[in-house]
Parts: structure tokens; sequence; C-alpha cells
């Protein structure tokens, strides 16, 4: 029910905690069949933090999401269940208590289909455009910024310097300055990048791009942020690129030019986005992945970017 590396990266960050859920997951599987007369299908692939099924209910496809304690799964539940499909998954049923929420069938990632970056993101744009209409809850006084500060700075250590002191640093410093922004704020996705926007297999109502997000984090930040994580990914092209920060700052512009957000903020929260990114990967035992995104991030850095 859950594949090798969904195993590997939850056990990396719960430990035994992880390893007593995944022995009991199959138990869980079956009350929850029970409950909602699901009939299991095959594991879908992509994921890295939850187990995820195809089922049927009363003839009807769906999606069956089964998340392990200590994943911030409510705050996910209480996202989709506020976008009611605007830009996100629709919800058709959860139960808190199991971790486990019952979702529309979608298509293909927009990972996989063979399109230039720049559409890519065109899409990633429109379809956060359209989640961003999801009413907020109340601000809190925790921020996105001093967290990835923290978390840069303890998996830097806790990694024995991984990257430069150079690349660390800019990244710190990328992060204060937008913990200090007084633009506007929305309901953020948190980690919309294409492997997190999904086909929608048919036209409707609040999925104008084509597709949808799943797994939202579902946190109050200025739109820049969401905006920063799409442009965090496209690590192959920013590692051959002859001008990666031309490439960069491109893309940064044409979604400003979308969406109206500054393009400088965009380009910052990319770039703590691409180191956090880069160390919490390592960190779960994705090494190569997380390597890409530490050395791309190390050909943007430099005094006057």
């Amino acid at each position: 029910m859950l594949t090798d590396d969904v195993r590997r990266g939850i056990e990396s960050r719960a430990g035994e905690l992880a390893r007593g859920w995944v022995t009991a997951l199959p138990a869980i599987v079956q009350r929850l069949c029970d409950r909602w007369s699901l009939t299991i299908g095959s594991v879908l692939e992509g994921g890295k933090a939850a187990a995820v099924l195809r089922v049927t209910r009363d003839g009807e496809d769906a999606v069956l999401k089964i998340a392990p304690p200590g994943s911030g799964f409510a705050s996910q539940i209480a996202t989709l269940e506020a976008a009611a499909g605007h830009g996100y998954v629709r919800l058709l049923a959860h139960d808190l208590d199991a971790n486990a929420a019952l979702l529309e069938p979608l298509g293909e990632m927009l990972l996989i289909r063979p399109l230039p970056v720049e559409e890519k993101l065109d899409i990633l744009a429109a379809t956060l455009i359209e989640a961003w209409k999801t009413a907020k809850p109340l601000a809190s006084s925790w921020h996105k910024a001093t967290a990835l500060i923290d978390g840069i700075a303890a998996h830097w250590a806790r990694l024995d310097g991984p990257c430069s002191v150079q690349l660390r640093d800019a990244a710190i410093a990328y992060a204060c300055r937008r913990r200090e922004s007084t633009a506007e704020t929305v309901l953020c996705h948190g980690d919309p990048h294409p492997a997190n926007a999904l086909a929608v297999p048919r036209p409707r109502f609040g999925a104008g791009s084509g597709y949808v997000f799943v797994d939202p984090d579902g946190f109050v930040c200025e739109p820049a942020y969401d905006l920063g994580v799409t442009v965090r990914s496209f690590t192959d092209e920013v590692l051959a690129a002859d001008d990666p920060v031309a490439l960069l700052r491109g893309w940064c512009a044409r979604l400003a030019g979308i969406t109206g957000v500054d393009a400088q903020a965009i380009w910052e929260w990319a770039f703590v986005e691409r180191v956090s990114s880069g160390l919490f990967l390592i960190v779960c035992g994705h090494h190569d992945e997380g390597r890409a995104h530490l050395d791309s991030a190390e050909r943007l850095i430099g005094p006057d970017r």
C-alpha cells in the first residue's frame, strides 16, 4: 500500500512512530473501506508523504489518501474544505481521526507533460490565481519565513555544511527580508510544484486552467511565496543554462506579468525555497534530488543578485 519511496520518506521523518503507522496501515485501510463502501484498486505513484490509492465507491472512481501522524493533515483538510474545488482537488469525504480523505480522481501530473517550462509556469500561475480565492483564516504570529530560516540553519548544521556558507547566508538573508514584507496575504497552497498540479478529467467550475492542486500545506503568506515555489523546480534547466540568473529572472518576470506580484519578491522566495528544499530532501534521504537543488542554487548567488 506504500511505494518504497514513500515508506523511506515517512520513516526518515517520523522514525518509530512512522514504522508503527506503516504496520497498522492495512487495518486502517480496511476500516475505511468498510465505512465508505470502497473497493481498493492500485497504489498511485508520485507522492512522498502518504498512502494514495485508487478506489471505487458505488461504481464511481475516487482516490483514497491516508497520511501518517504528525503530517499536518488537518490543515490540508481545512484548506480543501474552504476551497470547495476552486483551484484544488474536490474533497468527497474525510476522517480526521484516521488522517484519511476521499478525493475526486484526477489525471496526470503537470510535471510529466512534455511542455516548455514557460507553459507549465503559466498553468501553475493560473491555477494559483483560482486557489487564492479561498477565504483565508485569521493570521497568526507564525511566519513561513521564520520556519525556513530555522530549518536552513538546522539542516545545514546537521548535514555538516553540504553547501557553501555563502549560499546558506544568502538564503537566510532573503528569508529575513521576506519576513518584513507588508504585502497583502492570501491562503497559500505552500507547495505548488508541477507534481502537485494534476489535470481534471473533464472541464469543471474552479479548474479553468485544466489543473487543480493536491496536498496543500495551507498557511497565510504573501502570494509571492507560492510563485517562488513554482520557480524552485526545474533544476535540470537551471544547471544546464548558460546564464541561469537570466533564465530565472525571466521566469519571475513572466509570473509577475500574469499575477501582478512583484518579480523580486518571487525571486527571493524561489531562492530561499531552492536552498531549503535541497537541504530537506537530503535529510529525508533523497540525496540526488537535494543535491541538484543546492548545486543549481550555487549558480544563482553573487553580490548583485
